[in-house]
């Protein structure tokens, strides 16, 4: 399902859609980068004003991603690759983890969409604080079950 950050008072989505698990990541990412402003990364679920060290807070962890080295996974994703998938499950079997650890694994290691996610939420906070607009992380799924 896809999911944004979103401005409530103006209906309006602030960054791209992208997995409810690579929003996960970037949290988890951030939280490791940055373990000082936590608090603020956890946040985002939330409606809620970004304030000044939340917008300060998310621009460090977007430097410090942006200068990170590239992170090495404890596998090969390719040994778990089928067609046109890849096997979560049979990861998180060989690590003794879960599947969404597993995902939130993989994402985190991919630097480029780690980047271009911090660089919009840093935006989209920088948004709010200056506008006083509440911002969200929103479900944009068309159909609701």
């Amino acid at each position: 399902m896809p999911y944004t950050i979103e401005c409530i008072p103006e209906n309006a989505d602030l960054t791209d859609k992208r997995t409810y698990m690579t929003w996960k990541a970037l949290i988890s990412l951030a939280s490791e980068v940055y373990p000082e402003a936590s608090q603020f990364f956890a946040g985002l679920e939330q409606p809620h004003v970004a304030q000044p060290r939340e917008v300060l807070a998310w621009r460090v962890a977007l430097n410090r991603i942006k200068l990170m080295p590239k992170k090495e996974l404890p596998f090969d994703v390719k040994q778990y690759e089928e067609d046109w998938y890849v096997d979560y499950e049979a990861i998180a079997k060989k690590l003794n983890t879960t599947v969404q650890h597993v995902s939130i694994m993989i994402r985190s290691a991919d630097k480029d969409l780690m980047i271009r996610s911090a660089e919009e939420v840093a935006n989209a906070t920088l948004h709010s604080n200056q506008l006083k607009h509440e911002i969200r992380l929103a479900d944009k799924s068309r159909f609701k079950d």
